[in-house]
């Protein structure tokens, strides 16, 4: 089976690959390091590289939307946040980075994000930080 038959059949080009998940998973925290680090244009060029070969990972959308915001690009980043939305509308470190992005877009969407921290503050990942934001927020 080539590539595009492959990815007609809906694989990813991680599974044509052969690539398992546990691979993946460490590539993002390996990306998530080097984010943490101050490496962002390193932790971007790895998660672009990621979500190229899984484009069905949420957790790797919503880190590279964290790189792109932190590089000043709101328009990338709120755009790899839909994306992460898309794929995990529930996830708590996902529903965070989308609000993240809607506050930092300009003419974002402020409510919204409120919403989104509201939804996550009880939640022991994130919950910290929604809070911590929904208080500068002063909401």
């Amino acid at each position: 089976m080539n590539v595009i038959e492959g990815t007609e059949q809906g694989r990813t080009l991680a599974e044509l690959q052969g690539i398992p998940h546990e691979i993946g998973d460490a590539i993002a925290c390996l990306a998530e390091a080097e984010l943490e680090a101050g490496r962002v244009e390193t932790a971007r060029a790895i998660l672009e590289g990621l979500v190229v070969t899984n484009h069905e990972d949420a957790g790797a959308w919503a880190l590279l939307s964290q790189a792109h915001r932190r590089l000043g690009q709101p328009l990338a980043a709120r755009f790899c946040a839909e994306v992460a939305t898309k794929l995990a509308p529930a996830d708590p470190f996902v529903r965070l980075t989308r609000a993240e992005s809607l506050l930092a877009t300009p003419g974002g969407d402020r409510e919204d994000a409120c919403a989104e921290l509201r939804a996550v503050v009880a939640d022991r990942e994130v919950g910290e930080r929604a809070r911590a934001l929904l208080g500068a927020l002063s909401q």
